[in-house]
């Protein structure tokens, strides 16, 4: 797979600009690369809400995906933290 999420993140797992992910050779060379590493990142978003709400309730997996993508800037905050601590 040419992108992915591990050539999205640097070496401690934050995230890579814009600029990084293009000229740094982390293979995000064109729009099918960004979309297999957007496609990498959506089966982890669901594989996690899958870990948290019983499969049974796909209603419950839905809200917990949605409650997710509107407090990004929060996980990305979460991110920053975690990884600058490792």
């Amino acid at each position: 797979m040419a992108g992915s999420y591990n050539h999205c993140v640097d070496d401690k797992g934050n995230l890579l600009s814009n600029d990084e992910m293009m000229i740094s050779g982390a293979m995000i060379e064109n729009l099918g690369d960004a979309y297999e590493a957007i496609e990498e990142m959506y089966g982890m978003i669901w594989w996690l809400a899958s870990r948290l709400v019983p499969r049974i309730n796909s209603g419950a997996m839905k809200v917990v995906v949605e409650v997710a993508r509107n407090s990004y800037k929060e996980g990305l905050r979460v991110a920053e933290e975690v990884n600058s601590s490792s």
